[in-house]
């Protein structure tokens, strides 16, 4: 069987192929720098010894990070396939440890053999530093990349009905041992049936069969972590165009995760989750969000989280060139399904981020932008409360 990355390769060959002779769009050449300055890098308790933990005297940084970017795009007849690579350097004024250079790319096809047989062939990579509410190494760097191959495919029947099928491989991997999230592999598939209104609207019905390994486990161990899972997902979703660029959308998904040797690490129940976005006139509008979401959080005292989020986000097109934009979170996470019945983990999260940003298209070439961010979180366990102040100044050049 043919993996998604091997359909992708093939799929390059054939493009390039048929577009030798044909006339290309311009590259599209890239560079950006941003200034950021974190009052709590280290997202840490406001009594927390910090010289202790971290060698320095406060937990405050500046980081500067500079991009660089290639982008082609062309459209052949049917096809289309654009390409974003990306080179970001991050330098730590005092925490210089840290300092690490990414390399992420973005590659998609988008495919037809007809007009009424289409689909899309993609594959990202994207490397990060982990977060440092959730990893404690703090003298330690530990990045983390993310790659994601996907190919999907929609046949369109007679009149509104869409026939809909996918294929997918996911894999996560850090620099550094976690247990929490410990680097895995999925390889997924999934089928269904999309129904398409005349309004643009849409509702549809998915099925997803996932299975995957996690990389660093052995078994047996005496925490009773799996190093093997399949998750079986039923999505329905539905997005309903409301007219003048108005448009709602939810959705609806049952999980079920279950392990081969530890099936006290079982879980299941319902993501779901509602939003909204209005457009109150041709200069202002607001986006709306809720969701409730499950996710595995192998743990001595838990198996997954259950976390409900609202946002809102409201935005002023003050001028062509000038955009103000508003935005704030609040979350509630728990942690729940104790693998043992004498520890069950009692834990809760409140996090609140709110972030104010305004962006100049100064020239054609060159925007501006400038954001200032407050992330805080509270949490019922002591030691794990922190409150973070971060502004970003970035200048961004295309040609």
């Amino acid at each position: 069987m043919r993996t998604p990355t091997t359909l992708f390769t093939l799929a390059l060959s054939t493009l390039a192929a048929s577009m030798a002779q044909a006339q290309q769009d311009p590259l599209t050449l890239s560079a950006g720098y941003t200034v950021q300055s974190d009052s709590n890098l280290f997202r840490l308790p406001s009594n927390a010894d910090v010289l202790a933990r971290t060698g320095q005297s406060s937990g405050a940084e500046t980081i500067g990070v500079t991009t660089i970017g290639l982008g082609f795009n062309t459209r052949q007849s049917l096809q289309t396939l654009s390409v974003n690579l990306n080179l970001v350097d991050y330098q730590y004024q005092k925490f210089n440890y840290l300092s690490f250079t990414a390399n992420n790319y973005n590659l998609n096809w988008q495919w037809a053999i007809t007009p009424r047989v289409t689909g899309t062939l993609s594959t990202d990579r994207k490397e990060t530093l982990n977060s440092f509410a959730d990893f404690t190494g703090y003298r330690q760097r530990n990045q983390r990349m993310d790659t994601t191959t996907r190919f999907d495919a929609t046949y369109e029947l007679d009149g509104p009905w869409r026939l809909i099928a996918g294929t997918s491989t996911t894999r996560q991997e850090n620099q550094l041992a976690q247990v929490t999230g410990s680097d895995y592999t999925t390889n997924a598939v999934d089928a269904g049936v999309r129904y398409q209104f005349g309004s643009g609207s849409a509702l549809s019905y998915q099925m997803r069969v996932g299975k995957g390994s996690y990389l660093n486990r052995v078994v047996p161990n005496t925490n009773a972590l799996d190093d093997q899972y399949t998750q079986i997902d039923n999505d329905l979703r539905l997005r309903w165009d409301l007219g003048g660029g108005t448009a709602a959308n939810a959705n609806l998904t049952h999980i079920n995760r279950t392990h081969p040797r530890y099936g006290q690490r079982d879980y299941n129940g319902f993501n779901s989750g509602a939003g909204l976005d209005w457009a109150i006139s041709g200069k202002t509008s607001v986006s709306l969000a809720f969701s409730h979401v499950l996710e595995a959080y192998a743990a001595t005292d838990s198996n997954y989280s259950s976390t409900d989020r609202i946002s809102i986000g409201p935005v002023w097109q003050i001028s062509p060139k000038v955009g103000l934009r508003l935005k704030h979170e609040w979350a509630q996470r728990k942690y729940l399904g104790s693998p043992t019945s004498s520890v069950n983990s009692n834990r809760q999260d409140i996090t609140r981020d709110t972030t104010l940003s305004v962006n100049w298209q100064a020239h054609e070439k060159l925007a501006f932008s400038a954001s200032l961010q407050n992330a805080s979180r509270g949490v019922n366990q002591a030691g794990l409360d922190y409150d973070s102040t971060m502004l970003l100044l970035t200048a961004q050049l295309t040609y």
